[in-house]
């Protein structure tokens, strides 16, 4: 009775794989092939910050198109236009014994004036190539930036990739180890049934597949994790949820 209380301690507790959506079973991700690195190279330049720097350039381009039209603030244009009918209102006193004699005149007139003032700052028109300049270098800066950028996601990505690669085989031997315990438990287990070995000796076992299913689990965890940085790095889809 002793040893089936014991042998039910040891059974009630069973060592299960809690797989979320974006986590895969071992033997899923054995059988996973990682795509090519040069995909994931080119998954990598539609992220959002290769648009953010696409974004940052066409300001810096078209602020450099208004720093080589900025003579023309120096023109002034103007012009004024003017039309109405001018009236004028006068009278004639011509003596006590007659009546004053009220004479309204008035026509059509137009007035415009047009003209153009030059004003030279000279402090603009000698440093306006300098300033040019300056902006030219803004856009070359933003695309050493992104080049930068690009040349270090790539470095992530390689790192990333081969630790998956090194994972994939490390999980191999894991997952056998894991079959090999388990099949080694249920191999103690008949013979503590049969008074083979003793509760110490079953422990042991449990132990063991206990051990290798930690094992296990981690290295399954951590290639779960590389993989999905990648996808996050390449914008590339690599596990088919």
């Amino acid at each position: 009775m002793k040893r089936y209380l014991i042998l039910l301690l040891f059974t009630i507790i069973p060592f299960t794989q809690k797989i979320s959506a974006q986590q895969l079973s071992a033997e899923d991700l054995l059988s996973l092939q990682l795509p090519p690195l040069d995909s994931l190279f080119e998954g990598a330049r539609r992220s959002s910050m290769v648009e953010f720097y696409g974004y940052r350039m066409s300001g810096q381009e078209l602020a450099l198109k208004t720093e080589r039209r900025s003579w023309l603030e120096y023109v002034t244009i103007f012009g004024t236009y003017q039309y109405g009918v001018m009236g004028i209102n006068s009278y004639t006193n011509l003596g006590s014994n007659y009546p004053i004699v009220y004479q309204n005149t008035g026509g059509e007139q137009l007035w415009y004036n047009i003209g153009a003032a030059l004003n030279i700052p000279l402090n603009k028109v000698f440093d306006r190539r300098n300033r040019i300049r300056t902006q030219q270098l803004k856009i070359q800066e933003t695309m050493k930036e992104k080049e930068m950028w690009y040349d270090q996601q790539r470095v992530l990505i390689v790192e990333l990739y081969i630790k998956a690669q090194g994972m994939l085989k490390v999980l191999k031997i894991v997952l056998e180890q894991s079959n090999l315990a388990n099949a080694q438990f249920e191999l103690s287990q008949k013979d503590f049934m049969m008074g083979a070995i003793n509760a110490q000796g079953l422990s042991s076992a449990k132990g063991t597949q206990v051990q290798a299913f930690m094992q296990l689990e981690n290295v399954r965890q951590e290639l779960n994790t590389a993989i999905l940085k990648l996808e996050v790095l390449a914008t590339t889809k690599i596990i088919n949820r």
